[in-house]
């Protein structure tokens, strides 16, 4: 509705203040002081910084124990026309209907960490800027770009890309051809990938199961497969 979003705690705090995200005021508790590291400020560009007491941090803050300070930032808006169509070589992830907070910010993690160009969410998918999937995600939804779009007007624009879909009865991935450059499709925790995007997928593989459990978490299935992508 305001278009904003909280980054709580000294660590994430500090990451922010050297991404490109606009923030808008930084609150914070006496003894928090933005280091000689934070990026140079301009005159007309300074940060807004208010001083508040321990009382005031806990009511602005969603966590139950507050970490020093609570910056205020603007939602980056979505850049106009369909620019993302035409993407370059590369392994990029997309998310189908993706419900979880924590699992939305273990993947965006998780995609950082394995080099990933870009995330792709569906437009259903589970709002990025929650308080939840920013703590969860960890800095990384500073540096890694993030976009709510159509997947399959993502998929067929980009028909260079193959779409690996991760399905409960896929082919094991420990065995499958992975091509570089590819989309890596996750879908929904509870229905899986819809039937709506079924038909652009070219490959369906699967993380094998060795014991008896009945599936695996969202972001942990996330983790194997970018890394069987990486190890080729």
């Amino acid at each position: 509705m305001y278009g904003k979003f909280l980054v709580e705690g000294d660590k994430l705090v500090r990451e922010l203040l050297h991404s490109g995200f606009k923030i808008d005021a930084i609150y914070s508790v006496n003894d928090w002081q933005m280091t000689s590291h934070t990026p140079d400020e301009s005159p007309d560009n300074q940060l807004k910084h208010v001083f508040i007491s321990e009382n005031e941090l806990k009511k602005i803050s969603t966590h139950e124990t507050p970490n020093q300070v609570v910056a205020v930032v603007d939602i980056p808006k979505p850049k106009p026309g369909a620019i993302y169509t035409k993407l370059n070589t590369g392994l990029y992830l997309a998310c189908d209907e993706l419900n979880d907070p924590g699992n939305a910010g273990t993947i965006i993690r998780t995609a950082e960490w394995f080099g990933v160009d870009a995330i792709f969410f569906s437009e259903n998918s589970v709002d990025i800027y929650n308080p939840k999937v920013v703590n969860a995600a960890k800095g990384s939804l500073f540096r890694i770009p993030c976009y709510y779009e159509d997947l399959g007007n993502i998929f067929e624009a980009n028909r260079h890309l193959s779409v690996y879909g991760t399905f409960m009865d896929g082919e094991n991935i420990y065995e499958s051809n992975l091509d570089k450059n590819a989309f890596v499709l996750i879908g929904n925790e509870a229905n899986g990938i819809s039937h709506e995007l079924t038909p652009f997928i070219h490959h369906r593989i699967s993380v094998p199961a060795f014991g008896k459990a009945e599936s695996l978490n969202a972001g942990v299935a996330t983790g194997v497969v970018l890394a069987e992508f990486r190890r080729r």
